[in-house]
């Protein structure tokens, strides 16, 4: 009778732990939770507020553009569309 009792409370006190456990781990799924709804929330607003691509204008337009600012310049098309790459990077 008292190794039955004896092994009822150890039970009893393994039980207790285990529930100790459970209720933190419940805490922290709810705190996760709650993290992850605030990423979201972020994340949306992140979203919304992100500046959009530049659009750039063609190589050909951007050297004659050039070239009715400066005259002389001895830029060419494929130095343009070099200068919209880096400048899209």
């Amino acid at each position: 009778m008292k190794a039955a009792n004896k092994q009822l409370a150890e039970w009893d006190a393994e039980l207790n732990q285990l529930h100790e456990r459970n209720g933190d781990l419940g805490l922290k799924v709810q705190m996760l939770e709650q993290e992850l709804k605030e990423a979201r929330r972020d994340r949306e607003a992140n979203k919304k507020s992100a500046p959009t691509v530049a659009k750039f204008p063609e190589p050909a337009d951007l050297l004659n553009q050039l070239k009715a600012q400066r005259k002389k310049s001895r830029a060419e098309p494929a130095d343009m569309e070099v200068i919209l790459e880096i400048l899209s990077s």
